[in-house]
């Protein structure tokens, strides 16, 4: 059976974020060392891995993959806590079909991914819901999945698609497909019908959404806090998501992972938008930026969030 997250009796919930971790078979050994000092310190109800959570170019097999998790679910699991996870670009990198990846993920007790409906692209396309003690969700997590690189649109190959005024703020990257769109916009009006009104939500990615380029580039009228210095890479193309988001009025936070650098949160036209730095040591960074977000919720319509450093809880920057 696995666990269903419930607020606290006190009406609280706490979320961590990493993403990331992008280690290979060898991980560096400061990345569990921090990582374990992190859910130590914050004491989560849910932590959600967000994408690049291994260095497919590097870690290439089953094998490999397995005991590879073995070493980065144990904080999680041999605390009880549950967690989720989406796929990152290199998480695509491994020679392993990416469903293979997540039944092995799914396999731990702990984990409540929920995998894709058909028809859905991606594998990590899931809603998990927050019960308040009345039985009913009082928040809910959806998870997308930003695939991978070099999409291919009824036949149009993505090199078609990347011009190079593009480059600098798109690069190669998937972008959230209209099905994924759907289904999020159909998950968040049943949730609505089952409860008897819209729930408050967050949406997790790793690739982020190109409204966070808007956020670093108007700082004052976002509130943006954090670094920001490292330039946005979000998908091709502009999928339509903030704007579908923003009008069904449920999503109040956006994470993100992917840029190792920045570690900012901003609010734009009413949501928040954050990422949450890296949480490896061989991906490359700069000194401050590694940890990850915490998500304060309460069930009274609550919100916080900060990036935590790693060098705030440990002697390692």
């Amino acid at each position: 059976m696995k666990p269903i997250l419930k607020f606290s009796p006190e009406g609280r919930f706490r979320i961590l974020m990493v993403s990331d971790i992008q280690e290979p078979p060898c991980p560096d050994p400061r990345a569990l060392r921090c990582y374990r000092a992190l859910v130590d310190h914050t004491r989560p109800d849910l932590i959600i891995w967000g994408g690049d959570n291994c260095d497919g170019r590097k870690l290439k097999t089953e094998p490999e993959l397995r005991e590879y998790l073995e070493v980065f679910t144990a904080p999680a699991e041999e605390a009880g806590i549950p967690w989720m996870h989406i796929f990152g670009n290199h998480d695509y990198d491994v020679d392993l079909p990416v469903k293979r990846q997540h039944e092995l993920y799914t396999a731990y007790p702990h984990n409540i991914s929920g995998t894709s409906p058909d028809g859905v692209p991606g594998v990590s396309n899931y809603m998990v819901p927050v019960y308040r003690d009345d039985g009913r969700a009082g928040y809910a997590v959806y998870a997308f999945d930003t695939m991978y690189k070099n999409p291919v649109i009824e036949g149009v190959p993505g090199e078609k698609i990347l011009l190079p005024e593009l480059a600098p703020p798109a690069r190669k990257w998937d972008f959230l497909r209209f099905e994924q769109l759907m289904w999020y916009w159909n998950t968040s009006l049943r949730l609505e019908k089952e409860n008897g009104g819209r729930v408050r939500a967050a949406a997790v990615m790793h690739v982020p959404l190109y409204e966070f380029i808007r956020a670093v580039g108007n700082p004052e009228e976002t509130g943006l806090r954090g670094d920001a210095d490292q330039k946005i890479q979000s998908g091709m193309l502009n999928s339509g998501c903030f704007a579908a988001m923003l009008q069904r009025g449920d999503i109040e936070c956006i994470a993100a992972g992917h840029l190792h650098e920045d570690t900012f949160d901003a609010e734009y036209a009413g949501i928040k938008l954050c990422f949450d730095g890296c949480a490896g040591f061989t991906p490359s960074s700069k000194p401050g930026r590694r940890g990850g977000r915490v998500f304060d919720i309460t069930a009274d319509g609550g919100f916080s969030t900060e990036f935590i450093k790693y060098s705030d809880i440990t002697d390692i920057d």
